[in-house]
């Protein structure tokens, strides 16, 4: 077994699921740091965006 096939293994047995997602660059970093967070805290979903340039929040879902 693979260090990437245990890596994936210990990940789905955690309940996560691998998906390719197409992101703007300009939000590639805001993106991953989310998905990073959602990750370690199961118990939050995501729900409002930022505009970059009015800087308002917006429903996301």
């Amino acid at each position: 077994m693979s260090r990437n096939t245990k890596y994936e293994a210990k990940r789905k047995g955690k309940g996560q699921k691998k998906i390719t997602v197409w992101v703007p660059e300009e939000a590639e970093v805001e993106v991953k740091q989310m998905c990073d967070f959602l990750c370690e805290n199961t118990s939050y979903v995501p729900f409002m965006a930022r505009s970059l340039v009015t800087g308002k929040m917006k429903k996301a879902i």
